[in-house]
């Protein structure tokens, strides 16, 4: 359950997804992947660049940690995040596709060329929002080769799991479009996708109802995966 941001980490407080998954007795990994806040500037640093590349070989790392001390059964892994998390779900599925057993997006990133040139074109009001993209993840004309490579939606031939999206109609950090983009790649190659619409509601998820709709599907979607 790789955290949003990533500028930001796993603390001490109570984290409602991660209880509702425990008490359904799902074991929980939350890592602090490099980029993570917290740990110093350095460790925030060694994330510059590395989305789906060291970034996510830090899951990777994690994961396999715990399958070989027996705390997981390695044949039943999900990857499950929201923004940045919802990428690195995505990711998951496609560059690490013997890793997981199933992944779940929501708001997530499915394509970073478009996705940091969305952030320029929104204009002046964003330009703090958006020069710090390109400074982190990369320029979309100068970095294209390296964005393209690691973006879930130009490799959905690599994806076998299933893959359920999720996003909210009136996100603004991460517009609908990018997980409907997802769904039509993964729809065209045949590829085992599901989506749920979660109106009125933005990248935060601030409605009760989104919440709740958003944990019946995690539960149904995981109990036909995982069980």
């Amino acid at each position: 359950m790789p955290h949003d941001g990533p500028n930001s980490r796993q603390d001490a407080h109570f984290d409602a997804w991660a209880q509702f998954l425990v008490s359904r007795a799902y074991a929980v990994l939350q890592p602090q992947f490099r980029g993570s806040s917290g740990y110093g500037a350095r460790h925030v640093d060694a994330g510059r660049f590395k989305w789906g590349l060291e970034m996510q070989n830090d899951l990777t790392d994690g994961v396999q940690h715990l399958v070989a001390n027996g705390t997981v059964n390695a044949a039943k892994v999900c990857i499950l995040g929201q923004g940045y998390g919802g990428y690195a779900a995505m990711a998951g599925l496609a560059f690490n596709r013997e890793l997981y057993r199933c992944g779940i997006s929501i708001n997530g990133i499915a394509d970073l060329p478009t996705w940091v040139d969305y952030w320029r074109r929104r204009g002046v009001a964003y330009l703090g929002a958006g020069k710090f993209w390109h400074e982190f993840v990369g320029d979309p004309v100068a970095n294209k080769e390296r964005l393209v490579a690691t973006s879930p939606l130009r490799s959905v031939n690599g994806i076998d799991a299933p893959l359920l999206l999720m996003h909210a109609t009136q996100n603004t950090r991460v517009p609908i479009g990018q997980s409907k983009a997802m769904l039509y790649a993964m729809r065209a190659a045949q590829r085992p996708v599901e989506f749920v619409e979660l109106p009125d509601d933005n990248a935060e998820l601030v409605r009760a109802a989104s919440n709740k709709r958003a944990l019946r599907e995690i539960e149904a979607f995981l109990s036909k995966h995982l069980r």
